[in-house]
């Protein structure tokens, strides 16, 4: 709190002279020793203890004139302190951060993707184009433009109608695996309440009431169940059979087929004994003009039926016919090929057979996006852009509405049916006003990573990790737009739209009071975000409700087991712009209320720790795009730093202050230069590989540290034997060489020009000795010894690589302390080198319904043996098992996780790394 006296003081000083009030104020705020995020907010009260006596426009012109001091003293201010209200050197240190964190990322992510770790994949080898004229549609051509570096051509097919049969396949097998579950189900039932209430049917035995099966048997049973590996539950003996007892108490006997089944050959269904055929699984086939069939009976049927025409299909497709896409993948020889292939002009028309990325994996691919020619691609990309930036404005409204809500004495005071939220206690007022904004915030921009990516792949983005690239630029629009600049704006004006509207010459004074007060909404926003979503992220509280809602009998074996064995995937596309934007809000607010930039870091730390969790131990990142999220984010981060300064710039024209205005507008322009600049010398490294760095892989796989280590024999050689095509080819100009042929020879053109002989060396000879002479002469003077004296930067700015470096100097230079060969050391080098079966390679580029085997489906043993009988009969039409899960006594479904069969839930394209 602020002292009445010291108040009362400030107000007399400010009636009797504004500048000597307000330095008196700035005074008072050095002296006390509160600097910081502490004093900053205690200067705040004292400025709104006092604002209120500005009311002649005079007065008020000179507001932000006087803080913290004359014009001169801000101009020093804006280029000499170093804390966070002072933006060049804060904001210096910022740039400085992102280029050293985009170099130390591009020399690791060179390590990682040259290593063989990565560099013996298919994919890393392999490079899609993608609008690929129809002339050039050919093996031999293709070949033909690439040269001998080819080894693989896939050239895909319109398999529309091949897709169709495949997806019914899937559809109708599983459609059957369920029936099959269910009809199971029913009969288990029937047949548990037959055995409990006697049955006329089921043999009866002589034995004595007290039969029931005791612990200990269950006990043993279940050990027999987890040490059996191919079947849970061994099956019952003929001889031997199990027992059971009726409701009045007299034993009866289990029927003999037990887990082990029936006979498959036997005479009718085995679930007819004990459910009517109006029980069994059906469905109303739109084939069939909606008349009822018998789910598994037609399945069956439709199953045998779509086989045959699926591998005519195949064989079609596979002897070349059926019109082509117009998108090729080729694979390379080495990587080098590869990247020189990627980096290289290929047609001379514009957006014609593009390099559309180089390592994509196959089941990364949207095979719709290849069949949209160049001016398609380009029509539907500006109408998706059209349409963010429509979603980007009406999105607008919500998020006004959430700006307002966060504001509620402003709405309480002015809407009057509102009038009843001043009586609710101050605890859950301040949880309207605080919490409930941010969390409405959160859940409304949760729904708009989904409508992008759809938005992405209706543009034609060729593959996956592409459409979270093009997610993350678009949701960090709408992050910027929605959460930082509307909420702002909105949080500020509601507060003084009634001022403003009584006094609209006063807007400018009344926003730039409102505006800092907007950083109350950004501190509940990070404590939500640093705090509950991080504890939510980690406990997953989502998951864990969505799993007690779902009964564990309500799934089938294969999603049982899917659940245990998969990872959570995630989408960094929606990840990334969140906290970029957070850091976005901290950078910009770090000049009006730095008490957001101190609340943001424990925020983000928090968030740190509870993501570093879940990518050791939960997440998976099934859409590869090698890293290149992160140094988009980097640079995203720089709208923080523009914005800090626009809001400079805005807040010293309000104040008159036109030299700090100035050099404000000088540190924009400085942003600007380096961002371009940083932009220019690093994107060509983030989406290529250099050929050095090829070359010095070649030479530490031969047994040399680094090209400028190794000797020239073993250089040589290694070259000659991993990289051949590095080699060029550097004509010999001797003139009188006799073996260099006529046309090579060096034509040293004719001199038309008249001019004294030998007097271009003449010059040189005179500048070269009054330069040797000047060298000389300074060398001897007292002045290169009085520089070595003073000299203490030499070390830091260009320091020496073979010296040991401190932890400073290793910070400071990336380039020199962390480059390749020594990021490259950190690869693990035993690792296991894929191998890729010749039918894997054939089909491995090819659209999915070419390679995607026949579903394989699993379902569950039951003691009425109905489900041997079932994949007996079903198994003539499709794989099925019953073994790894079974009903238990209670009627609930028992999987064997860590079974053989539980490993079907192993995707094709997690079998084989691509």
């Amino acid at each position: 709190m602020v002292p009445a006296s010291l108040a009362d003081v400030l107000r007399a000083l400010i009636r009797r002279d504004p500048g000597i009030g307000w330095v008196g104020a700035r005074q008072w705020h050095l002296d006390f020793g509160l600097e910081g995020d502490d004093g900053a907010d205690q200067f705040v009260v004292v400025l709104d203890a006092v604002y209120d006596f500005y009311s002649h426009s005079s007065l008020r012109r000179d507001l932000f004139r006087f803080i913290p001091g004359p014009t001169s003293q801000i101009s020093a201010r804006v280029f000499t302190k170093g804390l966070p209200q002072q933006p060049a050197p804060f904001e210096g240190f910022i740039l400085y951060m992102i280029s050293r964190e985009s170099v130390y990322f591009i020399n690791l992510r060179q390590a990682y993707l040259i290593s063989p770790l990565y560099a013996n994949h298919v994919s890393s080898r392999t490079v899609l184009f993608t609008c690929v004229p129809q002339q050039i549609l050919d093996e031999r051509k293709l070949r033909r433009v690439f040269g001998d570096s080819v080894k693989n051509v896939w050239i895909p097919r319109n398999t529309e109608d091949l897709d169709e049969l495949v997806k019914e396949r899937d559809q109708t097998a599983s459609r059957l695996e369920k029936a099959e579950i269910k009809l199971i189900r029913k009969a288990n039932v029937a047949y548990r309440k037959a055995l409990k209430n006697g049955h006329p049917d089921l043999p009866t035995a002589t034995e004595t009431p007290t039969s029931r099966l005791s612990k200990e048997s269950k006990v043993s049973v279940t050990q027999q169940i987890s040490s059996s590996p191919q079947s849970p539950v061994s099956p019952e003996s003929p001889s031997s059979p199990r027992e059971f007892v009726r409701h009045d108490g007299t034993p009866i006997m289990k029927t003999n087929y037990g887990l082990g089944g029936p006979p498959p050959d036997i005479n009718g269904s085995v679930a007819a004994q004990w459910i009517p055929y109006s029980q069994r699984p059906i469905h109303r086939p739109i084939a069939n003009y909606g008349r009822r069939v018998d789910t598994i009976k037609w399945t069956r049927n439709r199953l045998k039926k779509l086989a045959p025409e699926i591998g005519k299909l195949r064989n079609k497709y596979r002897k070349g016919q059926g019109p082509p896409l117009p998108a090729v993948f080729i694979e390379f020889q080495t990587q080098t090929d590869a990247q020189t292939a990627y980096q290289t002009l290929t047609h001379h028309r514009a957006n014609h057979m593009r390099p559309e990325i180089v390592g994509v994996r196959p089941h990364e691919i949207i095979w719709s996006s290849l069949s949209l020619p160049w001016w398609e691609r380009i029509i539907r990309r500006f109408l998706i852009q059209g349409f963010i930036a429509l979603m980007v404005v009406f999105w607008s409204l919500p998020a006004i509405l959430v700006g307002i809500i966060s504001n509620i004495k402003f709405l309480t005071s002015n809407v009057p049916f509102l009038s009843w939220i001043n009586h609710i206690p101050s605890v859950i007022l301040g949880l309207i006003s605080g919490l409930l904004p941010a969390v409405a915030l959160a859940l409304l921009m949760a729904v708009v990573p989904g409508i992008l990516r759809a938005c992405a792949r209706q543009s034609g983005v060729a593959t996956e990790a592409k459409v979270e690239l093009f997610v993350q630029n678009a949701y960090f629009l709408f992050q910027i737009v929605q959460v930082f600049l509307i909420t702002t704006l909105t949080s500020a004006a509601s507060a003084a739209i009634l001022d403003v509207i009584k006094d609209p010459l006063s807007a400018r004074e009344v926003l730039s009071k409102n505006l800092p007060k907007a950083s109350n909404f950004y501190v509940s926003y990070f404590i939500l975000q640093g705090l509950a979503m991080s504890a939510t992220r980690i406990a997953h509280i989502l998951s864990v409700f969505r799993y007690g809602l779902t009964s564990p009998d309500s799934v089938n074996p294969k999603q049982r087991s899917a659940r245990y064995h998969r990872l959570r995937r995630i989408h960094w596309g929606a990840v990334y712009p969140v906290f970029t934007n957070m850091g976005v809000i901290a950078i910009s607010y770090s000049l009006i209320a730095p008490v957001v930039l101190g609340v943001a870091t424990i925020g983000l730390f928090l968030i740190y720790l509870s993501y570093r969790y879940n990518l050791l131990y939960t997440y998976s990142s099934e859409r590869d795009t090698r890293g290149l999220h992160y140094p988009r984010a980097l640079g995203q981060t720089l709208t923080g730093v523009y914005l800090a300064e626009i809001c400079l710039v805005g807040l010293f024209g309000l104040g008159g202050a036109y030299g700090p205005l100035v050099m404000s507008f000088g540190l924009v322009i400085f942003t600007s230069l380096v961002h371009i600049s940083l932009n220019d010398a690093l994107t060509p490294l983030l989406y290529s590989l250099p050929r050095t760095v090829a070359a010095e892989e070649a030479l530490r796989q031969a047994g040399n540290n680094a090209v400028d280590s190794a000797n020239l024999q073993d250089k040589d050689d290694a070259l000659e034997a991993h990289n051949a095509e590095l080699r060029q080819d550097h004509g010999y100009d001797s003139d009188f060489d006799p073996s260099c042929p006529i046309d090579l020879a060096v034509d040293h053109g004719e001199q038309t020009s008249r001019a004294v002989e030998g007097a271009d060396r003449a010059v040189n000879l005179t500048t070269t000795t009054v330069t040797s002479f000047a060298r000389k002469k300074f060398r001897a003077s007292p002045i290169p010894s009085f520089i070595s004296k003073i000299d203490f930067w030499t070390h830091w700015i260009t320091p020496d690589p073979n010296i040991k470096p401190n932890f400073l100097l290793k910070f400071l230079h990336p380039e020199v302390f962390c480059d390749y060969h020594i990021l490259r050391k950190q690869i693990p080098e035993d690792i296991y080198e894929p191998t890729y079966e010749d039918s894997v390679l054939k089909d491995a580029y090819s659209p999915p319904s070419m390679r995607n085997r026949s579903p394989r489906l699993w379902i569950p043993q039951d003691a009425a043996g109905i489900s041997k009988q079932e994949v007996a009969h079903s198994g003539k039409v499709i794989e099925i098992t019953d073994r790894d899960a079974w009903l238990n006594d209670k009627g609930g479904m028992d999987v064997d996780v860590d079974g053989e069969v539980s490993r079907w839930v192993v995707r094709d394209w997690e079998k084989v790394k691509f």
